[in-house]
């Protein structure tokens, strides 16, 4: 027999816990530690569980022990900085400049002698 378990977030942003034979259980900090309660509290049984997160249903069978993880782990983004061995040397930055200004006049030529005439006015 398999347990039908419904887990879903409160109006004050807790998460809810549905369908365990000790009955609801309401307060739960985050949907990881509402998952982890009921794999603890029904000992890994067999369980169709019904999620609801941000407006999206999922329905998820688990079988004996659960062998499937439901969330991905939580990890820190990775944080890059550019530094200046990153960038090319200042002759390429230049020649790509150059490069796409022509570029730029050559897709829209009124465009670049607006400006051109903005420029001398201004």
């Amino acid at each position: 027999m398999s347990l039908q378990l419904k887990i879903c977030q409160d109006v004050w942003g807790t998460w809810s816990l549905h369908g365990l034979a000790s009955g609801p259980v309401s307060h739960l900090p985050s949907l990881s530690a509402s998952i982890d309660h009921a794999r603890e509290a029904c000992d890994a049984a067999p369980a169709t569980i019904e999620l609801f997160v941000d407006g999206m249903y999922m329905v998820v069978h688990q079988e004996r022990g659960w062998p499937r993880p439901l969330l991905a782990p939580k990890t820190d983004p990775i944080r890059r900085t550019t530094t200046e061995s990153d960038l090319p040397d200042p002759q390429v930055r230049g020649r790509l400049l150059t490069w796409l200004r022509r570029f730029a006049r050559e897709l829209h030529p009124a465009a670049s002698s607006e400006q051109g005439t903005s420029r001398a006015a201004g």
